[in-house]
């Protein structure tokens, strides 16, 4: 597929594109252009400011193109008829909305109906919300095909995806010292001064404050929590994010059987410090009979025991979930069990531009992280083995299609918006 700027380019190289069922999307949005009343040329004034917006604002690094003039059904009805001086009084909605690039033209097809369709090509918004103008400003996000007004609290969240707002590094309460788990610190003291090859002495205070897990008060210089460093290194991070943990449940029902999802056979919470967290995940999937062992012929009809999941991707699913969720949402990350499937659902959408649906089969995930401050205090910790205690992004999901593919399974299936949800399917799936 073309990006925005290609088609914005050479308009009439694309023009069957452009007529398309396939062309209304993540990147592209096409109108008819009614203006014949001053209800119809507010309403697309409306719909405009709305697609420039949502193209600004969403993780398409290419823009979005918006092209007036062709139908939804892909039938070109031309702009021609609403004239150049109504044109003009419709495109002013460029001024009203703030922090976009937006580059414009009229395009000539030179058919027998003279045909004229006319581009709009909105950059993407790297450091700032398109808004409206105003006391209260208005501003939209595009999701699919569709250009959703965003919520006061979807609002600071995509100022956060946008490095607008440093989430990690914010104030989040008060240093004191009995709040800390000691043993994730201590752990962390010894592995954080030898990667830098420092002598010990320093103490626990001046340590979280060079990692970054403190800071201080510009009032009275006090020490501090930031929101990265309560989450790592607290013992009861809920105190403040309510969202911070993981529940497993484990339904006798497949996942699509929504009446029997009452038969709850398993219903925990995992919390703590995130790094203990992650532990208590680990030893709970190698130790417990939450999943199935299947036995499969091999080699000359031996039948081999294969567990329901290959622990590796369970574990990616789960350590890519909680390193990089939007922790400012109090909803918790999920993962829930079926006869068929499991399913992990963390808060926030992925900051890559993907598709909403998509196979690890068909996506390579690059490493970029929401959080990069926990990340590479993950990082810095080792496992038992005394390999890092977690991978980067795209080295844990290739990781994950690996071994599903080994274990002959489907590869791991993505959605995302404003959750992200990954499935793994079990051999119920395989025919």
């Amino acid at each position: 597929m073309p990006t925005p700027k290609e088609v914005f380019d050479n308009p009439l190289q694309y023009l069957d594109f452009l007529q398309s069922a396939d062309f209304e999307g993540q990147l592209f949005e096409r109108k008819e252009g009614h203006a014949d009343t001053k209800k119809q040329i507010r309403n697309l004034r409306q719909e405009i400011a709305e697609c420039i917006s949502a193209f600004a604002n969403s993780s398409n690094k290419e823009g979005g193109l918006l092209v007036l003039g062709i139908t939804d059904g892909g039938l070109i009805k031309g702009t021609q008829h609403i004239g150049e001086k109504k044109l003009k009084d419709i495109l002013k909605v460029r001024d009203m909305i703030k922090n976009n690039t937006t580059l414009s033209k009229e395009v000539n097809l030179w058919d027998l109906d003279g045909n004229q369709l006319y581009l709009l090509y909105t950059h993407w918004t790297s450091d700032a919300i398109c808004e409206t103008l105003g006391n209260f400003p208005k501003s939209w996000i595009r999701i699919g095909s569709q250009c959703l007004v965003l919520t006061d609290q979807e609002k600071e969240q995509l100022k956060r995806d946008k490095k607008i707002v440093d989430f990690e590094r914010r104030y989040c309460c008060p240093y004191n010292p009995d709040e800390l788990d000691m043993g994730v610190v201590e752990e962390f003291k010894r592995a954080f001064l030898e990667t830098r090859g420092a002598q010990y002495g320093h103490s626990t205070k001046d340590i979280l404050y060079h990692a970054g897990a403190l800071t201080k008060d510009e009032s009275n210089r006090d020490y501090v929590f930031t929101n990265a460093g309560y989450l790592f290194f607290a013992s009861n991070p809920r105190k403040y994010f309510g969202g911070a943990f993981v529940r497993v449940l484990h339904y006798k029902a497949f996942s699509g059987n929504l009446e029997n999802r009452a038969e709850t056979i398993f219903d925990k919470d995992f919390e703590g410090p995130l790094p203990n967290i992650i532990r208590a995940l680990r030893e709970f999937l190698r130790y417990t009979s939450i999943f199935q062992t299947f036995s499969k012929a091999e080699n000359n009809s031996e039948f081999i025991d294969t567990p329901e999941y290959p622990f590796i991707a369970v574990d990616e699913a789960l350590v890519n979930a909680i390193v990089h969720r939007e922790y400012a949402v109090t909803a918790s990350i999920s993962c829930t069990v079926y006869e068929d499937k499991l399913v992990v659902k963390n808060p926030g959408g992925i900051l890559l531009q993907v598709p909403q649906h998509f196979s690890l089969a068909e996506i390579t995930l690059e490493s970029l992280t929401r959080n990069p401050k926990l990340t590479e205090w993950m990082r810095i910790l080792k496992d038992e083995q005394g390999a890092v205690f977690v991978r980067e992004l795209g080295e844990g999901t290739r990781k994950m299609l690996e071994v599903m593919e080994q274990a002959r399974l489907p590869a791991p299936y993505y959605e995302t918006g404003k959750n992200t949800t990954v499935s793994l399917y079990n051999q119920s799936t395989v025919s």
